[in-house]
């Protein structure tokens, strides 16, 4: 036996601390008791001769119990039978079976502290990141909140030199809009003013004018009067000179028609004496004083009409002026109540204190873990969660299935364990059959609806087209070839007929389109399904639930 045979053998039964190599080949190697040393180690070290250290530490504990003489004396060695070489064989097979299983045990158990180790690490990793990701988070929110700060302090102090500014600036307007107003009226009362002397100087009618020409009119009549009266005298005398120059003769009388008509004539004579007589006085005395007092007046009207036409041309600038300046003062005293109501708004809000921002209590940032994302998800009723653990906790498929309002409730007896593949996959299909009939619903009776809507108003427009065109038919005696007279309605009724056929076939293309929509939304729908099911066969298998 060798040096290396020898250590083999040591370390095989528990010996921790073993001699050098070179030790213990000096004494095999020597030459006085070499020979003798290993002829010892050949019949005395051996499987029979040596204990393991499993099996050194079982009699030592049986040794401290007192168990050792009473395992001697309850059995005789005598009768203990001897054990054969197939027992051996088949002892040394299980053995190695067993050691086997044990060794595979060992690998997986090995591979199982390797996995831990590699989680612990991703987890640490995760954890330290997501510590470093909270505190640059919460750097940025300082210092963005620091920011925001001095800028709503800056507001603040902005706003309130604004309020002051505006207040002065609302007082000053209001002084000069008392000035501009003033100024404005004292112009307008000149204004008026001259207008009041321009009305006195207009040239009223003269009394003593009117008394003249009614004295005129008068005196024309009186001498009309004695005119008439000397004419008929004087008519009278030349008939009674007549009469009296005459030859007188007893025997020869006048005839009775010539004395008649020299009667008439005198007597017409008689009544053309007034107008004749009047006509004569009034072209001779009133009319010439009537034209001349005519032609004065209507200078005067004229004048009149002139100063009457100015002050109504001033009096429509004032009232034009007094409209806008009522409007500009309005709008000012709108302005001003605006911003008497902003600047209060303003005092009451500057006047509130700034809220300190409480200092928030550091949470330890716990790790991803999938068993406390199912339990947190799979919790039936509503639950407040912050919106940073959601985003630290909450995986990608249990948002989804949240913003879908699908619970994956487990069955079992412990809430721990999350539901299994072929659960979630029924409670999926359920979830989609009963999105995909509320679907076709919705789909059913908004397609019902459009169609009586459309029916509708396709009757509609066919009735009135037929209405139109029976009463244009009515009214025209060409029959059906009948042109309109006026041309917008004629293209009203063929736009309106094109827009008919265009609705028609919209509908038929809408009834074609229907079956393909309802088959590719099957196929979607099998498609998410399928895929999310994938994704919560990878999520379940890469993040088992712990027991």
């Amino acid at each position: 036996m060798d040096s290396t045979a020898l250590r083999d053998l040591l370390s095989r039964y528990g010996r921790s601390t073993l001699p050098d190599d070179s030790v213990l080949q000096d004494v095999l190697n020597d030459s006085t008791y070499g020979t003798a040393f290993k002829e010892w180690i050949s019949t005395h070290l051996g499987t029979e001769n040596l204990l393991s250290q499993d099996e050194l530490s079982l009699y030592l504990l049986l040794d401290q119990a007192g168990l050792v003489d009473e395992l001697v004396a309850s059995k005789e060695l005598a009768t203990v039978e001897a054990i054969g070489e197939a027992e051996l064989r088949a002892a040394v097979q299980e053995l190695d079976c067993s050691t086997t299983i044990i060794n595979k045990q060992t690998e997986m158990l090995r591979q199982h502290h390797n996995a831990l180790a590699k989680l612990a690490d991703s987890n640490a990793k995760s954890t330290e990141s997501r510590r470093e990701m909270e505190a640059t988070r919460t750097s940025r929110r300082a210092a963005e909140r620091r920011a925001l700060s001095s800028k709503v302090e800056e507001l603040s102090q902005h706003l309130g030199y604004r309020t002051s500014d505006m207040g002065q600036q609302a007082a000053m307007t209001t002084e000069s809009i008392h000035e501009v107003i003033e100024e404005a009226l004292r112009s307008d009362d000149k204004l008026l003013s001259s207008l009041q002397k321009l009305g006195w100087e207009l040239d009223p009618e003269d009394p003593e004018e009117t008394q003249n020409v009614a004295t005129l009119r008068e005196c024309c009549m009186r001498a009309i009067k004695y005119t008439v009266e000397m004419t008929r005298t004087k008519l009278d005398r030349t008939y009674l000179e007549a009469l009296e120059s005459a030859p007188r003769s007893e025997h020869t009388d006048a005839p009775a028609g010539e004395v008649k008509a020299l009667q008439e004539e005198l007597e017409s004579l008689y009544a053309e004496i007034l107008p004749v007589a009047q006509m004569s006085v009034e072209q001779q005395y009133l009319e010439p004083a009537l034209k001349s007092l005519s032609e004065k007046s209507g200078q005067s009207v004229g004048r009149s009409m002139v100063a009457i036409s100015y002050i109504l041309v001033c009096l429509v600038y004032l009232l034009d002026n007094i409209n806008r300046l009522e409007a500009r003062v309005v709008a000012v005293q709108s302005y001003q109540a605006a911003a008497a109501t902003l600047i209060d708004t303003a005092k009451i809000e500057l006047a509130v204190p700034a809220v300190a921002a409480a200092p928030k209590k550091a949470h330890p940032v716990q790790p991803a873990s999938p068993t406390r994302a199912r339990v947190t998800t799979s919790t039936p009723g509503p639950r407040r969660r912050r919106s940073s653990e959601t985003f630290n906790v909450e995986p990608p498929i249990e948002a989804l299935l949240r913003l879908l309002t699908i619970n994956l409730a487990t069955s079992s007896a412990d809430p721990s364990d999350g539901p299994t593949l072929l659960e979630t996959l029924r409670v999926l299909s359920r979830a989609r059959e009963g999105r995909a009939a509320k679907a076709y619903d919705v789909t059913r009776n908004a397609q019902e609806s459009f169609e009586h809507s459309v029916v509708t108003h396709l009757t509609d427009a066919r009735r009135a087209v037929q209405l139109l065109r029976d009463s244009i038919l009515a009214e025209s005696s060409f029959g059906e070839e009948v042109k309109l007279v006026d041309p917008e309605v004629e293209c009203l009724i063929i736009e309106l007929s094109q827009q008919i056929a265009d609705i028609q076939s919209r509908i038929e293309q809408i009834d074609a389109e229907r079956a393909g929509i309802a088959g590719a939304n099957g196929e979607k729908q099998k498609e998410f399904v399928l895929r999310l099911a994938g994704e919560g066969r990878t999520h379940f298998r890469d993040g088992p639930p712990l027991r």
